[in-house]
């Protein structure tokens, strides 16, 4: 496999899902540190797809090259105007958007030469009176030549 960095996967990640979201979300970013802080201190135009990578582990599997496992987590935030079970059941909320991200993400390659990503875990993050934020956990693989 060719040589790629986090910073082609992530934007290939960022493309994917705006491509696949378009209108649906007012916000496609990348994002790093404390991401509510963020929420809520950058004007993030809400909906949001947020993504943050999460971890790396390497592997090495032969004299020169490792099995490289990234992970990232794909954050979907709305304001919650319409009621707790609005906020993830009606048009544009939180299920819709996550259904979105599955088309994106789930089993592509992104056009890189990767193992496709594989989703890992969905689950809600925050739920408050002002904002609705739920996770899903993406993984992808190559293999590295050092």
């Amino acid at each position: 496999m060719a040589e790629l960095s986090w910073n082609a996967v992530e934007e290939a990640i960022l493309g994917a899902l705006a491509g696949e979201l378009g209108s649906l979300v007012q916000t496609v970013a990348s994002v790093e540190g404390n991401w509510l802080d963020d929420l809520r201190s950058q004007g993030r135009r809400l909906p949001a797809v947020l993504v943050r990578w999460r971890q790396n582990r390497g592997e090495q599997v032969a004299m020169g090259s490792a099995d490289l496992t990234l992970d990232f987590t794909i954050l979907a935030a709305v304001r919650p105007l319409r009621g707790e079970a609005g906020t993830r059941l009606q048009e544009g909320g939180i299920y819709q958007i996550l259904e979105g991200v599955r088309r994106a993400l789930w089993h592509q390659d992104l056009g890189l030469d990767i193992t496709p990503f594989s989703l890992e875990k969905e689950e809600p993050w925050l739920t408050t009176r002002e904002l609705a934020v739920y996770g899903a956990e993406y993984r992808t693989s190559w293999v590295q030549s050092f």
